[in-house]
Formats: structure tokens, sequence, C-alpha cells
């Protein structure tokens, strides 16, 4: 049994809504640690307290755990996947249900010019 257009149409839009959803959730996050990274963490060392590696994207430079900084770069790099679902959605409408009403398209033709052959 092969899925109808209703059916890829459904996809393509959940697909699309979930990435969206995830993008600006995980950008949101990202930021609200940063920010909660730059109040309360030192500016200089504190190795008694373990908080020697330096946060990047916090300016001045903060310095927290390791564990600090793997959150922040793991809340970074959840953004691409999901990303990628928009990215998924969108292929699905253009090249299975043949959808091309969010692309533009050009008005005169780059190549056609009056003065070449």
């Amino acid at each position: 049994m092969t899925p109808s257009n209703d059916t890829w149409r459904s996809i393509a839009k959940w697909l699309r809504i979930t990435g969206i959803t995830c993008c600006i959730a995980l950008t949101v996050s990202h930021f609200a640690l940063l920010a909660y990274y730059a109040a309360h963490r030192p500016v200089v060392p504190r190795p008694e307290y373990g908080m020697t590696i330096g946060l990047r994207w916090t300016h001045p430079t903060r310095y927290g755990t390791a564990q600090d900084a793997r959150r922040s770069q793991w809340l970074f790099e959840l953004f691409f996947p999901s990303f990628g679902l928009i990215a998924l959605g969108e292929m699905i409408r253009i090249y299975k249900l043949d959808d091309y009403s969010g692309i533009r398209t050009r008005p005169k033709i780059p190549w056609n010019h009056k003065w070449g052959p």
C-alpha cells in the first residue's frame, strides 16, 4: 500500500512544524543557558570548584566545568538536526508532491540576453 498525496502532505507539514518548534526551543534554551552562565560563572578560573574551562560565547569569557561546556555545545549542535526536519519536509513537498508554491520564480531567464547568440 502506497501513501496517498494527502498522507505525504500531512507528513511534510508535521515535519516542518516539528522542525520549526525544535529550532525555536533550542535557540531560546541555548541563549538562556548562556545568559545563566554569564551571570553565575566566574570571570577568572576557580580550580577549587572545578571551573577551569573557558565557556565559549560568553562575553567576557566565563569559566565553568567540563559539563557546562558540553551542555552548551550539545544544545548548539542539536539545532542542525532540527533544521534538517524542516528541509526534509520541504523536500517531500517539492519532490514527492510537485508543489513548488513556496519557490519564487524569476520573471526573466538570466542567460537570455539580447546581445548574445
